[in-house]
């Protein structure tokens, strides 16, 4: 039930869907920039055009994907449902872990619609350019591109619990936004002390990302508890 009642909000999915469309014709119009260029003889201007367009379509972006997961953490809050879902016998640990489980998936999902197929375009165009597309696969392949996206996916867990911890602690309010990036400050705060005080930070990359990882999984632990705490105890 939590990740289906989200698939009839006609005003989210028109958002996603206006915005998806808008980042295709961007990457179409970027990777064919020099047949363009060709074509209106205005290299300058459309550099500028796509410069600034990039600035904020990656602003969109960003906003729509950070205020969704709190519109799914949140609503039921706004809507005043929580009492009855409660009395109709389902546990509060229950609805955290759906509540999670659900803002997550859908989180991803609404990427994926957002960003998926302009990904899949700059590949396909990547692949042509040999140059290109070598220098990419062997910073992947030699670097350290495997530890960032673990890092990258930890991170957003803890995120998203940390979104959850601020939506109960403000039962849903608009503050709760607010709430949500002090929260973050005193998070990466602590984290960024941590590891600049643990010496195999400094000398071992593997070593600093396995710190970190450690750090994300107890942050995430500790939020969820919190909020479970909050939960309990709330009068809904």
């Amino acid at each position: 039930m939590e990740f289906f009642k989200f698939f009839h909000e006609k005003a989210y999915l028109l958002a996603f869907g206006i915005m998806a469309l808008i980042n295709i014709i961007w990457t179409v119009v970027t990777i064919n920039v020099e047949s363009i260029d060709a074509l209106l003889g205005s290299s300058a201007d459309i550099e500028v055009f796509l410069m600034l367009s990039l600035f904020l379509l990656i602003i969109a972006n960003f906003i729509l994907l950070y205020w969704y997961p709190f519109h799914i953490l949140s609503v039921d809050y706004n809507n005043d449902v929580l009492a009855l879902m409660m009395a109709s016998g389902i546990k509060r640990k229950h609805l955290f872990y759906a509540k999670l489980v659900a803002a997550i998936c859908l989180s991803v999902l609404a990427a994926l619609v957002l960003l998926l197929i302009p990904a899949i375009i700059f590949v396909l165009k990547l692949q042509l350019s040999s140059s290109l597309w070598t220098m990419m696969t062997y910073s992947i392949t030699k670097g350290h591109a495997v530890l960032y996206v673990i890092d990258l996916i930890i991170g957003y867990l803890t995120t998203v619990t940390l979104m959850l911890l601020a939506c109960t602690w403000m039962r849903g309010a608009k503050k709760a936004i607010l709430v949500f990036i002090g929260l973050t400050w005193v998070y990466q705060l602590v984290t960024n002390l941590i590891v600049n005080l643990v010496p195999i930070a400094d000398t071992n990359i593997t070593g600093h990302y396995c710190l970190v990882y450690g750090l994300e999984i107890i942050a995430m632990i500790l939020f969820g508890y919190l909020t479970q705490r909050m939960m309990a105890k709330q009068n809904l």
